[in-house]
């Protein structure tokens, strides 16, 4: 039961990055309805951000410091958090300098690529295999 929770609570971390790389595809959630479902497996976490001016970086601060610099979280939540606040991060950086170069055709192939990682990631959580998604989990590996 022990593990089942810790792949579940892995799977949920990877809606995260998932939601930060919404507003990069929102042209493509009008032309395809069916993505629509994303939005609602990235309801709670958009609650959460939203529901105080500081929500992102507030949750930011409680993945961080509650479960990856915590040792009493098992290994493969703490590996799974950490991947899932760098791609994050990641996404952040990309939204900002998008706003700078404003490349909007760039936003749906950024989009589709978290989709797909997003999609890996969850079905490697799923069978308990650490996901291996290059240049992020060798940073990971170093902060845990």
């Amino acid at each position: 039961m022990e593990k089942i929770f810790q792949r579940l609570s892995s799977v949920f971390m990877y809606t995260l990055p998932l939601n930060a790389s919404i507003p990069f595809g929102y042209h493509l959630f009008y032309k395809y309805s069916f993505l629509n479902v994303l939005s609602f497996l990235t309801y709670p976490i958009e609650t959460i951000e939203r529901s105080n001016t500081f929500g992102g970086l507030l949750l930011f601060i409680v993945i961080f410091a509650g479960l990856v610099r915590n040792p009493k979280v098992p290994y493969f939540v703490r590996y799974n958090a950490c991947q899932a606040l760098l791609l994050d991060i990641a996404l952040i950086i990309i939204s900002y300098l998008m706003r700078i170069v404003q490349l909007f055709e760039l936003g749906s192939i950024i989009f589709i690529f978290t989709l797909c990682i997003f999609i890996y990631s969850i079905s490697k959580c799923i069978y308990g295999v650490e996901p291996e998604i290059p240049f992020i989990s060798k940073s990971v590996r170093m902060q845990i």
